[in-house]
């Protein structure tokens, strides 16, 4: 399964998050919906962002895992900088 990688950027008054959403070509116009539940997940709510952005990094075979997770529930999301590895 192909899938495609969105590098997402996200400023608060009180930190900055780092991370990538993955979907398929099928479930990628609800991207920004899914790194809004992401936040959501870990505690940051619309109100708390100051700046965002979600660009198209690239396309990549997904792992097992990934596939699973995108099948179940349409996204999956890789945590970097300063998120807690909640996925």
């Amino acid at each position: 399964m192909q899938v495609l990688v969105y590098d997402t950027h996200v400023h608060t008054a009180g930190g900055y998050y780092h991370f990538d959403v993955l979907v398929s070509e099928q479930t990628k116009a609800g991207v920004t919906d899914y790194a809004a539940a992401y936040l959501k997940s870990i505690g940051v709510g619309q109100g708390q962002i100051r700046q965002q952005r979600c660009d198209f990094c690239h396309a990549e075979l997904a792992n097992p895992a990934v596939r699973a997770t995108i099948s179940e529930r349409g996204y999956a999301i890789i945590p970097m900088q300063g998120c807690p590895a909640t996925d």
